[in-house]
């Protein structure tokens, strides 16, 4: 079990400082003005700023879980504070993902609507409306006898109707809210998107079949013309197709990351004075996996988008470019 557990410590110390990084390079990309003023591009920042809060949240309860160590040891801040976060966040973080997959489904499906709902204002209102529905669905946590045991562990220390709503019903209903509606949506969205954008590449392949064929009747300009508008609708199925892939890679790295953790929380439940080492092993194992989904999103946009990389590099150097100019100021201020 001792190497069970310092593995499980080591490869988690190494997800949760890749996730920090990951989302930090994320952050760099989306806070751009481009990108924000786009409603996937808002959704993906407030998702990165979120996964890093999670993040944080999750640190105490996996040191917790697998080594019984309390990092802060008040139960206020871990069985009341940490446990509403981390449960507040998660819920936001799948809302936004699922929001992303509605949002270029929209974009795909109703183009002329899509121009009115698809917006960062409106994005902004839902994730007001999300984080409150977050804050007021856990808030229960606050309860002032849930504490620390005699053994050191979390529990719901009170009668009747509220240790059952704790214990018994809440976790199913996270578990509806964060894993099966949510995968539902988005799969049903995913494969719409997919269908659309076939049908998208099928037009222009017909359009552009039909253009070679009239060819030699079409006078110049109206050549041009078409080229142009050609182009065009290749570059918009281009630029569809690195945001579909991002957002099936979303979709993909949730349902794997996110339905064994929850599952497993549906029948253990937020209290933890049945804790034993399987059970905490098991708890850290899980917490650790879908924790993955937090921090990796920037590293598989990477890989499947070249867009992306290069936009990654342009700011990277744009970065360099200004700390470079910076220091010759510094260093030419110092010499005056």
């Amino acid at each position: 079990m001792d190497a069970l557990r310092i593995s499980t410590a080591v490869i988690g110390t190494l997800i949760y400082i890749a996730g920090f990084i990951g989302n930090f390079f994320a952050s760099l990309l989306f806070v751009q003005k481009e990108l924000r003023q786009v409603s996937t591009g808002l959704l993906f920042l407030l998702l990165t700023i979120t996964n890093t809060i999670h993040l944080l949240s999750l640190i105490f309860e996996f040191v917790d879980s697998l080594f019984v160590i309390q990092i802060f040891p008040f139960d206020v801040f871990r069985c009341q504070f940490i446990l509403w976060l981390q449960n507040a966040t998660r819920t936001i973080c799948s809302f936004l993902a699922t929001t992303v997959s509605i949002d270029r489904f929209l974009r795909s499906e109703y183009l002329m609507l899509s121009r009115r709902w698809c917006t960062p204002k409106n994005v902004c209102k839902l994730s007001i409306i999300y984080l409150l529905f977050s804050i007021l669905l856990y808030s229960f946590f606050f309860y002032p006898s849930n504490t620390f045991d005699n053994e050191g562990f979390c529990t719901f220390d009170f009668n009747g109707t509220f240790r059952i709503l704790a214990v018994y019903v809440m976790p199913p209903i996270r578990f509806t809210l964060i894993c099966i509606i949510p995968t539902v949506i988005m799969v049903a969205c995913g494969c719409r998107m997919v269908y659309n954008v076939g049908q998208s590449r099928k037009r222009v392949t017909q359009q552009t079949i039909t253009h070679n064929q009239t060819l030699a009747t079409i006078v110049v300009p109206i050549l041009q013309s078409t080229n142009t508008t050609n182009n065009d609708r290749r570059q918009n199925i281009a630029s569809d197709r690195v945001l579909l892939s991002m957002v099936i890679i979303n979709i993909i790295a949730y349902i794997i990351t996110q339905i064994p953790f929850n599952s497993y929380a549906v029948y253990y439940g937020y209290e933890t004075t049945k804790n034993s080492l399987s059970h905490s092993l098991t708890r850290s194992f899980l917490l650790m996996w879908s924790s993955v989904y937090f921090g990796v999103g920037f590293y598989l946009f990477c890989c499947a988008s070249r867009q992306f990389r290069k936009q990654f590099l342009i700011k990277i150097k744009i970065i360099n470019i200004f700390r470079h100019s910076s220091q010759r100021r510094m260093s030419l201020t110092r010499n005056t």
